[in-house]
C-alpha cells in the first residue's frame, strides 16, 4: 500500500502594508539609537583619561575619532528616517530638532580639529627629526670615545681586550703587528658605525612615511566628517521649521 505524500502547503506572499513599512522605519530608528549609545561609549573611551598638550595622544585621539565617525553618522541618519505617512509627535520633533543642531555642533567640532591635527603632525615630524639628530650625536660621541681609547692602547693584550669588549672579530695572528691589528679594529669600528647609521636612517624614513600617511588620512578625515555632519544638519531642516513645504 502506497503512502500518500502530504500535499505541499504554499505560503502566501507577504504584502508590505503601510503598517509594516512604519515598523521597518521604526526598526531603523531603534538601530540608530543603539549606534548613538555605542558611539558615546567609544568617544568616552577615546577621551578618558585626557592627556591634553600631548601631541602624540591628541594625534591618536583625532585619528580614533575619524575611525569611529561612521557610527554616529549612521545612527543620526537612521533616527531621521520617516516615511510620508508618518506622524511625528511634538515631543519627537523637539528631540529631532535637538539632534539636528547637535549634528551641526559635531560638524563644526570636527572642522575645528583640522588646525590641531596639522599642528600635531608638524610637531611629531619635528620630534622624529630631533630624535634622529640626537641618535646621530650620541653615536658620533660613542665613536669618538672608542677611537680615543683605541689610540691610547699599545699592547696586543689591551687590543684583544678592547676588541672583545666591543664584540669585534678578533683574528690577530702572531705575525701581525700591534699597529696592523689596531688598524683592523678601527676599520671594523667604522663599518659597525656605518651600518648602525644606515639602520637608523632607514627607521627614520619609515617613521616619516608612516606619519605622512596617517596625517593625510586623519586631516582629510576630519574635513570629510565635518562636511558630512553639516550636510546632515542641512538635510534635516524640516525638524527646525513649522512649514514642511520644503
Amino acid at each position: 500500500m502506497k503512502i500518500q505524500k502530504p500535499e505541499k502547503l504554499f505560503k502566501k506572499p507577504i504584502e508590505i502594508t503601510e503598517a509594516v513599512e512604519k515598523r521597518s522605519f521604526a526598526l531603523l530608528r531603534f538601530l540608530g539609537c543603539v549606534l548613538l549609545i555605542f558611539s558615546l561609549i567609544d568617544y568616552l573611551g577615546i577621551f578618558i583619561p585626557p592627556r591634553l598638550t600631548d601631541p602624540v595622544w591628541e594625534f591618536q585621539a583625532i585619528g580614533q575619532m575619524v575611525d569611529h565617525v561612521w557610527s554616529p553618522l549612521l545612527g543620526l541618519t537612521f533616527i531621521f528616517l520617516y516615511n510620508q505617512t508618518s506622524i511625528v509627535k511634538a515631543r519627537q520633533v523637539s528631540i529631532l530638532k535637538f539632534l539636528s543642531w547637535f549634528s551641526l555642533a559635531i560638524g563644526i567640532f570636527y572642522l575645528l580639529l583640522l588646525p590641531l591635527g596639522i599642528n600635531n603632525s608638524l610637531t611629531l615630524y619635528k620630534n622624529i627629526n630631533a630624535q634622529f639628530t640626537n641618535q646621530q650625536a650620541q653615536q658620533q660621541e660613542q665613536l669618538q670615545k672608542i677611537t680615543e681609547n683605541l689610540n691610547g692602547v699599545k699592547s696586543p693584550q689591551e687590543l684583544n681586550n678592547l676588541a672583545n669588549s666591543l664584540n669585534l672579530q678578533n683574528e690577530a695572528g702572531s705575525s701581525q703587528s700591534p699597529q696592523d691589528f689596531k688598524n683592523k679594529i678601527s676599520q671594523q669600528i667604522q663599518t659597525v658605525a656605518q651600518n648602525t647609521l644606515s639602520t637608523v636612517k632607514a627607521a627614520n624614513r619609515q617613521q616619516i612615511k608612516n606619519l605622512v600617511k596617517d596625517a593625510v588620512r586623519i586631516n582629510l578625515g576630519v574635513i570629510i566628517s565635518g562636511v558630512c555632519f553639516i550636510t546632515l544638519w542641512n538635510l534635516t531642516r524640516w525638524t527646525r521649521i513649522t512649514n514642511l513645504d520644503i
